[in-house]
């Protein structure tokens, strides 16, 4: 990948961080340097930049204030930004990743590791840029309709449309609809240890084998956020079954995850298999044409939406399998599908707390014995829930005895242990209060 004649601009009050920083940057790229962010906005009005790294602790404005300027810019809110700071607090560093940074970097850097994540980090960048491209060419159609949706429909969706357009609703509307987000474990630490062709040639896998799965269930590609996908079920085609759509995309997603994982072995595609964490909620959402008079995305928004965004990252603390849905979107699937109850949560930005499931399988192919499995565990939840902690870990026990890989049952197995140790509060609601997204 030709990186010489990316620009990228450094910003640091700091005359030495800059001279340092401008060495190391020259030998791939061209490199401009400015001392504050005034002069970064400055630069912008003549340089384009292919990515901006910023430090935080800087006088008049800070890196934290400059960021939320670029991000509500249209000319500059879709350029990259690194943060390269002194500031190691892992607050601070979620707080840059929360205003839209897509690293966090710490100084004094290594400089081939510093070098290397913004080549991957560009290099995600392009990707996006080339699926986008070769989804606007999966399809030619000759009316404008088919035009703006053929790139985030399934052919089936776009003909039904095409047909029947009083179907379609090209402005914004609250709906019930069902979204679903996705996103690699652990995808930072593989994509640094692959070279750039290597990385490209494994997301084209992976993106290619979860948008097909998502358009055949009549899903709506929003968007691609590096290695993850945001989709919805519902919209533009009113479906009464947007919930069952959107599980039956997240189970098959995981069975094509071990058809790529045995790929991957066979053809050194990735130094670890692929585990794809899945988020899925249902509830009323804004759907619609947003964005402005040039470039509009047909896009949902909304509380609910946010939801199974954070439920996506929930699963790595309950150690699931990989799918977790949320108590709104259980009530529309009817028994086509396995799921074994989990906590109440509050998630980060919500007072309300919802219950959340994991989907384990189709109620159709799973075994007697997983069947009978889901029964017992419900069981031992009743005992956890009532605080009958003894209980409920003598039975979660006996479900780790028989099945070791089941991790969710490690985590209760403790939680059972520590609540027998320290109970909790006589007047603790039994909701798990969220602190991480």
């Amino acid at each position: 990948m030709e990186t010489k004649y990316n620009k990228i601009i450094l910003v640091d009050d700091n005359p030495s961080n800059l001279r340092v920083g401008k060495n190391v940057l020259s030998k791939a790229y061209e490199v401009y340097t400015v001392p504050s962010a005034a002069k970064l906005f400055e630069l912008l009005s003549d340089v384009k930049p292919a990515m901006i790294l910023l430090d935080i602790e800087m006088p008049a404005m800070n890196g934290y204030e400059a960021i939320k300027i670029l991000k509500a810019g249209e000319k500059t809110r879709n350029i990259p930004v690194i943060f390269l700071t002194g500031k190691t607090d892992t607050e601070n560093e979620l707080e840059g990743l929360d205003l839209g940074a897509v690293d966090y970097i710490t100084k004094p850097f290594q400089p081939a590791l510093l070098l290397k994540r913004i080549e991957v980090h560009l290099l995600v960048e392009a990707q996006k840029k080339v699926l986008e491209d070769q989804q606007r060419k999966l399809e030619i159609f000759n009316t404008n309709l088919k035009d703006a949706f053929s790139r985030y429909l399934s052919p089936a969706v776009v003909n039904e449309i095409i047909q029947d357009p009083s179907k379609l609703n090209l402005g914004g509307e609250k709906r019930e609809m069902t979204a679903l987000f996705t996103d690699i474990q652990n995808f930072t630490t593989i994509s640094e240890q692959l070279e750039p062709v290597q990385l490209v040639r494994l997301l084209n896998h992976y993106l290619s084998d979860l948008s097909n799965i998502i358009t055949e269930n009549l899903g709506t590609i929003d968007k691609y956020v590096g290695d993850a996908i945001v989709a919805f079920f519902g919209a533009p085609l009113h479906q009464e079954n947007h919930a069952a759509l959107a599980c039956r995309s997240a189970l098959q997603i995981k069975e094509a995850e071990k058809t790529l994982n045995r790929k991957i072995v066979e053809e050194q595609l990735s130094p670890l298999p692929l585990f794809t964490r899945i988020g899925i909620n249902t509830g009323s959402m804004i759907v619609g044409n947003m964005g402005s008079e040039n470039k509009l995305n047909y896009t949902v928004m909304g509380s609910a939406v946010n939801l199974a965004s954070r439920l996506e990252g929930v699963n790595k603390l309950y150690r699931t399998g990989g799918i977790l849905i949320s108590e709104y979107t259980l009530r529309g699937l009817g028994d086509e599908f396995v799921c074994r109850s989990l906590d109440r949560v509050r998630v980060v930005g919500s007072n309300s707390p919802v219950r959340i499931y994991e989907l384990t399988g189709f109620r159709d192919t799973a075994s007697p014995a997983a069947i009978e499995k889901t029964a017992v565990w419900e069981e031992a939840m009743e005992h956890f829930e009532n605080r009958r902690y003894e209980k409920a870990e003598k039975i979660f026990s006996s479900l780790a005895r028989s099945d070791a890989d089941d991790t969710t049952v490690k985590f209760y197995i403790g939680r059972c242990r520590d609540f027998i140790a320290a109970p909790p509060p006589g007047d603790w609601d039994g909701v798990n209060n969220l602190t991480r997204k």
